[in-house]
């Protein structure tokens, strides 16, 4: 079977599953998967972060995170899409005022807040619905991390956090499909390689 089809009815099937945790329960796990992220040496390191913000129901709490870095003093940046063409604008985001709905109504920076190339980022926390063993991510099947992430540093790492039943044994990969340096989950840590 072609990867589209089996990378949709991954989507459907893991959204489905983080969507049955209770919700006492999935705070638990978002707690214990977000202080296992602050605590990586890469992400402690880094000044300059590629966060993002919650924007569908499956995805994991990251405002607390953000709050981290800022406490820390790092420089946030959060991505705001362009088109499915011209792909993703990283923005740096200094408070609330800097950031609007964009598409499909996620939180993303005003087209006016300053403009942070790829390079610049030290860290990424890059957003998947689904994640291997080999971390590889199956995002919204937009593209627009598979395109960003390859003009990153190649020296810098890109996590992930997910939840457990997002971890999969391998998923369908495809050319373009870029992975993460590790993945983040409420059990365990595991790194590409």
């Amino acid at each position: 079977m072609p990867a589209h089809p089996l990378k949709r009815r991954l989507r459907a099937e893991t959204v489905a599953a983080v969507l049955n945790i209770g919700e006492a329960d999935r705070a638990a796990r978002e707690a214990r998967i977000l202080a296992d992220v602050r605590a990586l040496p890469s992400y402690r390191a880094a000044a300059t972060v590629l966060l993002y913000l919650k924007a569908f129901p499956e995805e994991i709490e990251t405002a607390p995170l953000v709050a981290d870095a800022r406490a820390l003093g790092k420089r946030v940046v959060y991505p705001r899409v362009v088109s499915r063409a011209a792909g993703m604008v990283l923005h740096e985001i200094r408070g609330p005022s800097d950031l609007r709905p964009g598409t499909l109504n996620i939180p993303e920076p005003v087209p006016d807040a300053p403009v942070v190339a790829p390079g610049e980022l030290d860290w990424v926390l890059a957003p998947g619905v689904a994640f291997d063993l080999s971390c590889y991510r199956v995002g919204r099947g937009a593209g627009h991390y598979d395109r960003l992430l390859p003009r990153v540093r190649p020296e810098i790492e890109i996590w992930a956090a997910a939840f457990d039943v997002q971890i999969h044994e391998a998923l369908p990969v495809e050319p373009h499909d870029v992975p993460v340096t590790g993945v983040v989950t409420e059990s365990r840590s595991f790194r590409r390689g």
